[in-house]
């Protein structure tokens, strides 16, 4: 670990201070009557809002003096191939969810040390909450009530309570979702979007999220650093543990991300 506990909590603030500062630039949009669309290559939505975030994003952690390099859905800054730490950052996940108005869409900032996120922050603008969580020193949740530490739940086998892709189900998802409600006397079913999911495992209000997918990397590694310091797992379906690069391209495998990992996860998706 390259900084101590309390210099990671202090920069914790800090971080926590520029993703509330890109939330608000994109609130003032979100609150507009139209907002402008564009489509990237890949036809994927673009808003004026991933873009004036990202700029906020990347000036507000440049200023920290740091020198990491950083990875963005919409773009690449400071490269150098032998960086080993560097922030991981996705300025609006949830791109749809901010155009059809519903709340769940989030930023997210992860810092990345040897391949694994030592820190994330996960702020959802609209519903006024913001995710903190750092390796081995803990999970947090701050809204309008105050700041409070957040732990995973104990798996109850009588009941299991599954959070889901509230807009980005595949046929594979549902198949999965059959498969582990099988093993279970009672299945409850909660709907998010964007790293929210992962929020939520990471505050016990669910056990499982599990995405058969496509996803990129800046979509959950903000959000798997929160659940893992709440006590959870972020796991490929096989269990091993997740790596990440400086690669734009990269995409993740498929996973899943549980709050109780006594319990073998791993022969429900085999």
């Amino acid at each position: 670990m390259f900084m101590d506990k309390e210099k990671l909590l202090e920069l914790s603030d800090k971080v926590s201070a520029i993703a509330l500062k890109a939330s608000q630039s994109i609130m003032d949009i979100y609150t507009r009557k139209e907002i402008s669309l564009e489509k990237k290559e890949d036809g994927s939505p673009l808003t004026e809002a991933d873009l004036i975030s990202h700029k906020i994003l990347v000036e507000g952690l440049d200023s920290l003096d740091l020198n990491f390099s950083i990875l963005s859905e919409e773009g690449k800054s400071n490269h150098k191939l032998e960086d080993e730490t560097f922030w991981l950052i996705d300025p609006l996940d949830g791109t749809k969810e901010f155009l059809d108005k519903n709340g769940d869409f989030t930023v997210n900032i992860a810092l990345i040390e040897k391949g694994s996120p030592l820190m994330g922050i996960v702020s959802a603008p609209a519903k006024g909450e913001l995710f903190k969580g750092i390796l081995g020193v803990g999970a947090y949740k701050a809204n309008n009530s105050g700041q409070t530490e957040i732990k995973t739940k104990a798996l109850n086998k009588e009941l299991i309570t599954i959070t889901v892709s509230r807009s980005h189900q595949t046929e594979k998802d549902k198949q999965v979702l059959s498969s582990i409600s099988k093993n279970f006397n009672e299945i409850e079913i909660i709907e998010a979007g964007s790293s929210l999911k992962l929020c939520r495992v990471a505050e016990g209000l669910a056990d499982i999220y599990c995405r058969m997918g496509p996803t990129y990397q800046w979509d959950i590694a903000a959000g798997q650093a929160v659940a893992e310091a709440a006590g959870g797992a972020l796991k490929t379906l096989d269990g091993n543990d997740f790596f990440y690069t400086f690669d734009s391209e990269k995409k993740n495998p498929e996973f899943y991300c549980v709050g109780d990992s006594s319990f073998a996860w791993k022969t429900l998706f085999s």
